[in-house]
């Protein structure tokens, strides 16, 4: 089955190609805009939000509603990408799927302005997340076979509930790693952070399967299936997360298209580093105070990865993660046998069973 999802996934990037250069996005004629805008999106990516939202409508509507969904599925991928550019500017990161960070990309456009070209690059930055957030409402707001009010519903859910939940987690995870990353991070208690977790990470998997849902039983009502869905998907973006926080220790650059052991430099108090923290020793203890955080050289930073990877922080992620599996389970066990729940087991399981 996982060669299936692979070809869903990749079925999934072809279509809404295919729906993007149709109907194609409002043309910026300011260059760096333009192509900020859109460069996370053009450089791929695993689609894994857009095809959660196609299964759960083809889980509940069939085939019909699977194709219907397109449009809304672009526009989560577009949400989920102006994230992605803000994310990068607060994180400090300026690499992302391979390439450079939207905010270094502008800087470097304008590099004979020295420091103006840095500051510049993040205001763009800022202004393109903007703008791909307007084309994420327009994609799922226009053309389209799903009921007005069904679509209606949708865009309450994302920019009313869940784009909050989403904002907020990732304030308090940003407030944690600038306020109390450098020194203080074990002053966060660990469901503190899998609270984090389940805002920045879950809330976006979980509008994104409520969303097909809606379009697959055409009616905006919360039914017991639709909140199967929702719950199913929510469990296994934490999942997730705590896996990408393992990825972000153990993974090479090259093969997680973004920058290692950002976690550990920004001090972003995770479950990881704060369970490794509780288990060390005295003196490791002593070291991680002095090093996350605070601008630790290569050095530093290795013998920093060393004590997290010794110390059973990645074991009790992988633990957690594997009971919000579980739970995930359950709720998906309440929709009939179909290809598209075939799918979505294959799409659970790769939640956590991947190196990138």
């Amino acid at each position: 089955m996982k060669a299936a999802l692979k070809d869903y996934l990749r079925q999934t990037g072809q279509l809404l190609e295919e729906i993007r250069k149709n109907d194609p996005p409002f043309a910026y004629r300011t260059p760096e805009l333009a192509e900020g805008t859109y460069a996370y999106y053009l450089r791929g990516g695993k689609r894994l939000r857009p095809a959660l939202c196609r299964m759960a409508a083809g889980a509940l509507g069939g085939e019909e509603a699977e194709n219907a969904a397109l449009p809304c599925a672009l526009g989560l991928e577009y949400y989920h990408n102006w994230t992605l550019i803000h994310d990068d500017v607060l994180d400090h990161d300026d690499f992302r799927r391979g390439a450079s960070a939207v905010h270094k990309l502008a800087a470097d456009r304008f590099r004979e302005h020295g420091d103006k070209a840095a500051e510049y690059g993040v205001d763009l930055a800022i202004l393109a997340g903007d703008a791909l957030h307007s084309a994420a409402v327009a994609a799922i707001a226009g053309k389209s076979r799903v009921a007005p009010e069904v679509r209606l519903e949708i865009l309450r859910l994302l920019e009313g509930l869940y784009g909050p939940r989403l904002i907020e987690g990732e304030t308090v995870d940003t407030k944690n790693g600038v306020l109390y990353g450098a020194g203080r991070f074990y002053e966060i208690s660990a469901e503190e952070a899998l609270e984090v977790i389940r805002g920045k990470t879950g809330a976006l998997f979980a509008v994104s399967a409520r969303a097909g849902a809606l379009i697959g039983q055409n009616s905006p009502g919360e039914t017991p299936l639709v909140r199967a869905l929702t719950d199913f998907a929510e469990s296994c973006g934490v999942a997730f997360q705590l896996q990408d926080d393992i990825l972000g220790l153990t993974a090479s650059e090259e093969a997680l298209g973004k920058p290692v052991l950002s976690d550990v430099r920004e001090g972003k108090p995770t479950v990881l580093l704060l369970t490794s923290f509780a288990n060390a020793t005295e003196e490791e203890r002593s070291f991680l105070l002095r090093v996350v955080g605070k601008n630790a050289d290569d050095g530093q930073t290795k013998r920093a990865r060393d004590i997290l990877l010794a110390r059973g922080g990645v074991e009790e992620c992988r633990r957690l993660a594997d009971q919000y599996i579980k739970t995930a389970d359950g709720a998906l066990s309440a929709l009939p046998p179909s290809r598209w729940r075939d799918l979505l087991e294959a799409w659970r399981d790769a939640m956590v069973d991947r190196d990138r």
